[in-house]
Order: C-alpha cells, then sequence, then structure tokens
C-alpha cells in the first residue's frame, strides 16, 4: 500500500530556493606559518530517529536545478534576474505536478471491499509523536524562544537559532564553539576596520564590512605579527540546496563549518553576526527566497544578496519575482522583519526539523500557530499550515479507505 503521513512532506512542498552563480570555496590561510584563523565548527551528524507515522509522503517530482545563464556582456543582476525568472517557471510546474501527484495518490491506494463506514462515524486519532524520544530536544527549543517572544527571556537570534539547530542534531552541536566562531569573525570585521583607517563608529561602514567578509576575498593582519589571514567569499551550495537529503544543509552552523549555503541560511548568517556587532539589519522575503535589507546613513533602503555577493533594488525583485501591488500593499513580501518577527520565524525552522525527525503532530500546529500570532502575513507559517492539513487528510483518507474523490463527502472527518 502507497503510504503517505512522514517527518519530510514539509520538504516537498515548501520551499523551491533560488539558484544563484558561484563556486564552492573553503576557509583558507595565507602566511609563512601556521596560526589561528576563522573558527569552523563541527556540526554533528542527524539525530538517528526511525521513522515514526503510519505512512510516508507521496513522491513528489524534484525540480531540475537550472543551470548558471552566463553570458558575457550582461551584469549580474540581468543574469540573476534570468535565473530567477526560471526558477519562479520551476515553481509553477513544480506546483502543477503536486496537484497531479494528490489526485494519484488517491488513485493508488489498495483497492478495498468499500468505504469503511465504522472509521469514518467515529473520530479518527491523529498521529502524536511528542512522547518519543528526542522530540524533548524540540520542546526545549521551542519554550526558550517563546519566552523571547513574550518578554520572559532576553531576545537573541544568537541564542534562537543555536536552539533549533542543536534540537535537531539531538543536544550535541557545541555553544562555545558556536559562539566562538561569531565572536572571532565579528572581532575580524572590526579589526579590518581599524586597519583601513575607517571610522568604526560610522554604521554602513560596519554594515559593509560584514557583507564584505562574506562575499568578498577578506584579509587582515593579525596583531604582533607579519601574518596575513585569508578568508575566501561564502559560496552559494548548488548541492542539495533544499536539504531534502540533508537538512542540516539549510543551516546557519553549516555556513560555518563549510563555508558555503544557500538564501536561507546565508542571510541568518548575516543577520546573527549584525546582532554580534549591533548593526541595524533586517531579514526580508520574495517569493522563493531570503535576503537582508539595510539602510545607509540617510535612511535609503538597500537589499544585500549573500547568494551571489550582490546590492539589488526592491525593483529587481519585483520584476524576477512576479510580485503584484497585492503583495506589497498587504506587507507580504520585501517587507523588513521586525525583531519579533523574526524569532518568530525560527519556531517554523523548529518545525521544520521536528517534521524531518518525527512527524506532523500538535507540535508542529504550536509552533505555525504562535508564529502567526506574532507574524501574520509569514507566508512560510500559511504553508506550514497547509502542509499540516494535506498530511491530515491524507492520513485520514488511508485510514478510512477513501479511494475516490466522491467518497470524501460520505467521511465527515475526512
Amino acid at each position: 500500500m502507497k503510504q503517505y503521513f512522514v517527518k519530510n512532506i514539509y520538504g516537498k512542498t515548501t520551499f523551491l530556493y533560488i539558484v544563484l552563480l558561484f563556486l564552492i570555496v573553503f576557509f583558507c590561510q595565507e602566511a609563512k606559518g601556521q596560526f589561528p584563523g576563522v573558527p569552523v565548527i563541527t556540526t554533528p551528524k542527524a539525530a538517528t530517529m526511525q521513522q515514526y507515522g503510519s505512512f510516508s509522503t507521496p513522491s513528489l517530482p524534484r525540480p531540475n536545478i537550472p543551470q548558471p545563464i552566463y553570458s558575457p556582456g550582461i551584469s549580474i543582476q540581468e543574469r540573476n534576474a534570468r535565473m530567477i525568472e526560471e526558477d519562479m517557471r520551476q515553481v509553477e510546474r513544480q506546483r502543477q505536478m503536486q496537484q497531479r501527484q494528490i489526485q494519484e495518490a488517491l488513485e493508488e491506494f489498495e483497492p478495498r471491499q468499500g468505504l469503511n463506514m465504522d472509521v469514518c462515524r467515529s473520530v479518527i486519532p491523529m498521529p502524536d509523536f511528542t512522547s518519543e524520544q528526542g522530540t524533548e530536544y524540540f520542546f526545549n527549543a521551542f519554550d526558550g524562544i517563546h519566552q523571547m517572544l513574550t518578554g520572559e527571556a532576553p531576545v537573541s537570534l544568537k541564542v534562537a537559532i543555536f536552539l533549533a539547530e542543536n534540537a535537531y542534531f539531538g543536544n550535541r552541536l557545541s555553544y562555545a564553539d558556536y559562539n566562538n566562531h561569531i565572536n572571532q569573525v565579528a572581532a575580524l570585521c572590526d579589526l579590518k576596520i581599524k586597519q583601513e583607517g575607517l571610522d568604526e563608529k560610522d554604521p554602513m561602514i560596519r554594515k559593509m564590512m560584514l557583507f564584505h567578509f562574506m562575499s568578498d576575498t577578506f584579509q587582515v593582519r593579525l596583531p604582533g605579527s607579519e601574518k596575513t589571514l585569508t578568508h575566501l567569499p561564502i559560496t552559494y551550495d548548488y548541492n542539495d540546496f533544499e536539504g531534502r537529503e540533508d537538512l542540516s544543509n539549510m543551516f546557519v552552523t553549516k555556513v560555518m563549518a563549510k563555508n558555503s549555503g544557500q538564501c536561507h541560511s546565508l542571510a541568518l548568517y548575516y543577520m546573527v553576526m549584525a546582532e554580534a556587532m549591533g548593526i541595524e539589519a533586517y531579514l526580508s522575503t520574495a517569493p522563493m527566497h531570503n535576503f537582508v535589507k539595510i539602510k545607509d546613513n540617510k535612511g535609503k533602503w538597500h537589499n544585500l544578496e549573500l547568494t551571489c555577493g550582490a546590492i539589488l533594488t526592491d525593483h529587481h525583485h519585483i520584476q524576477a519575482g512576479f510580485i503584484k501591488s497585492e503583495a506589497l500593499r498587504n506587507k507580504i513580501y520585501l517587507e523588513p522583519m521586525t525583531q519579533q518577527q523574526l524569532i518568530a520565524d525560527v519556531l517554523l525552522d523548529v518545525a521544520s526539523k521536528y517534521i524531518r525527525n518525527h512527524g506532523f503532530d500538535k507540535f508542529v500546529v504550536e509552533c505555525y500557530t504562535t508564529a502567526l500570532k506574532y507574524h501574520p502575513n509569514s507566508v512560510r507559517a500559511h504553508i506550514f499550515r497547509y502542509d499540516y492539513y494535506l498530511a491530515l487528510a491524507l492520513y485520514v483518507f488511508e485510514r478510512a479507505g477513501i479511494t475516490s474523490q466522491e467518497q470524501v463527502a460520505l467521511c465527515p472527518q475526512a
């Protein structure tokens, strides 16, 4: 029998991340000898859990990753726009294939003697994985982040992201290594500002130095020696950029460990570092994409595209992402998130990791419901809500023996 209720249906229906140009590089040091450099944290393998739930996800088709469009004479912005346009066309093809897949899922159930009316007349118990081993890490992460939202604990994006990612790894990440990386990168940026003779108190200089660290070759002389530390640009990782095979490919700790990431992890990495450096920055979204917004000293907004090291305009995202005026008027896209909205959004990361390790149940509902309370226009939260009810519908269909759309009307819970 085809099985449908699993932990990774979220990854099948939500994100088709933007693919942009750059090659994979790594941390390197350039000197006559060995010396301490930017710390690289070690990420453990995901917690080993048995697969919970009584049936598995429909095998939704994978998208084809569009290849970079190389064409001499065009600008980075034009090249990126073409790539994003192809990405959005792929999203529409994916949506159509998903609709067909859901219909095929109904048709592929094993033939039954008929609709199980006894089941249909009863309340079908929904899955509940909250007593399973390893869920306690996710509950602790939720509690810590929720306390930030309610004012019971200091707001810290650094701590919120660590709680979410550490839960996925079964509480095996090192906070000391994580925190040390953040502090040393912040110190290197400050050191570079001094060595360049720039104004250490100028907010825009600090914002752009962090952008320089992430998007360009960064060199700084180490105090008390003639040695130079060289950090190569953080690159876009084309390998499993949606985290389908390994969800940790979308983690901030993965950026720290591998010096590569995608729009979700790179934007959050900048935000974590900005918090450590006292920089005012904001996470923002376009369809299937995250980026960072900053203000210059005259109050003008700029969009930092961390996936390719470019500075783009809202007009670029409106055109490339096919954003309509209604979405702008209702502040769905291109809006700078408040600190509270950003912390609430991390709860959705907790949910995605919980789903991958365990499955859909009431804890997922608690995560997206809480996120919507503090960020009502969150597209991600509404997608989680959709995915949850899709999973439950397929679960009920299987229990009741539903094999056609006509039978759905005969089963109240369905």
